[in-house]
């Protein structure tokens, strides 16, 4: 029997108990840009947006926001594992297909 069972392929959303975790996944990509989905996860919610980066013009455009904007630490990550992304691409030539990250909420 295989361990999975029924719910194979059934993929269930990852929401952390406390603090915020991060969710890029390509969508599209060519040689200087690439499109993500960007979902962010926190206890109580899930908002996600395109994304498009450019390693040429090192630029990055998260679209509008579904679900409602999310904590402004999260947004601040977000942007800067975007930052990381551009600089990866640069020094390897892929963009990467799936890119997670959990942190804490920060103490007040």
């Amino acid at each position: 029997m295989i361990a999975f069972g029924r719910k194979y392929g059934q993929v269930q959303l990852v929401r952390p108990d406390h603090g915020g975790r991060l969710e890029l996944k390509l969508a599209k990509a060519a040689d200087t840009t690439a499109h993500y989905t960007l979902a962010i996860f926190t206890p109580n919610a899930e908002v996600s947006a395109t994304v498009a980066v450019d390693s040429q013009n090192s630029t990055l455009d998260i679209g509008e926001w579904r679900g409602g904007p999310p904590p402004a630490w999260l947004e601040t990550l977000a942007r800067a594992l975007l930052r990381s992304v551009l600089r990866s691409r640069g020094s390897d030539g892929e963009w990467p297909r799936r890119v997670t990250r959990w942190r804490p909420e920060p103490s007040p």
